[in-house]
């Protein structure tokens, strides 16, 4: 029996994501997306519990509560719907995974214009929409990239990095190795992905974020500023009016120098912390954050 309070690290999970992905018509995939996602809604395990207090700070104490719900409810079929999507998509060629998205001209330009940067280029994804898709078609318009996730990944993580790699994707979860990596490969004009919204260690200064300190990681910026690499904030969302997902970068953003490490931290940390709260707040319901941000 599937436990709902570890929905978001269970293997059975993903395998059954998986099948239907794979086996079910595109029609009764989404019906069941929709299905799943209520059935969430309704008995509010854990994990909702989590994505509702993580919505609360977004949206500010004056949302009322139908709003939250809706909201958090809004989370789960983006969940599901993204991973059927993905699973459904990942059989295809490349070419109509590609098609799937609507990438703009302007977009791509900026993707392109990525590889071999003289000191490289960092992608930071937060955790909305569909970011497994549209990671993978940035990096069908580059040649390399090396994604970074989660460290000591569990069962159900390495079931989706196994899935990152067979699409190619270069896969390599956090560690003082995968960074030394990352900083070869910058320092040689290459790419690499990582998430930005996400605690990872207790470890990690604090940031202000959406108002309240948070352990939020900062491993994009320190390696910009160590390698003269640019950071992109991208992300994949679905749009309600076309039935499609749309993938975004913002341009490309030079790291500001004081002379002081410390100081450079915190001023860049805030330029991407704004940039990833601008869109999590236009699409609050597609946000994906399932462990508690503000745990301070």
């Amino acid at each position: 029996m599937i436990d709902l309070r570890d929905l978001g690290a269970n293997p059975r999970v993903v395998r059954l994501e998986m099948f239907i992905g794979r086996h079910m018509p595109e029609r009764i995939g989404y019906r069941l997306s929709a299905l799943a996602a209520n059935l969430i809604a309704r008995f509010k395990p854990t994990i909702y519990r989590i994505a509702r207090e993580n919505l609360r700070q977004v949206l500010g104490p004056e949302a009322k509560n139908r709003t939250l719900e809706e909201a958090v409810r809004g989370v789960f079929l983006t969940m599901f719907r993204s991973y059927f999507d993905l699973f459904r998509l990942m059989q295809r060629p490349l070419e109509e995974i590609i098609a799937a998205v609507d990438f703009a001209p302007e977009d791509k330009e900026i993707a392109r214009s990525l590889w071999k940067r003289e000191h490289g280029s960092i992608l930071v994804f937060p955790h909305l929409g569909n970011f497994d898709l549209g990671g993978q078609v940035v990096a069908a318009h580059l040649p390399e990239v090396q994604v970074i996730t989660l460290p000591n990944p569990s069962p159900a993580l390495e079931l989706t990095n196994n899935l990152r790699r067979a699409l190619g994707v270069k896969v390599t979860p956090l560690s003082t190795a995968a960074l030394r990596e990352a900083f070869r490969s910058l320092r040689k004009g290459s790419v690499v992905s990582i998430a930005g919204d996400r605690p990872v260690s207790e470890l990690d200064e604090p940031f202000l974020f959406f108002g309240r300190p948070a352990r939020v990681p900062s491993a994009h910026v320190r390696l910009a500023l160590k390698t003269g690499a640019v950071i992109v904030t991208t992300f994949c969302v679905f749009s309600p009016e076309t039935g499609r997902y749309r993938l975004r970068l913002k341009p490309p953003m030079e790291m500001i120098r004081t002379g002081d490490r410390r100081e450079e931290i915190k001023i860049n940390m805030r330029r991407v912390l704004d940039e990833l709260e601008e869109v999590i707040r236009r699409w609050p319901d597609q946000w994906q954050m399932f462990v508690p941000v503000w745990s301070l």
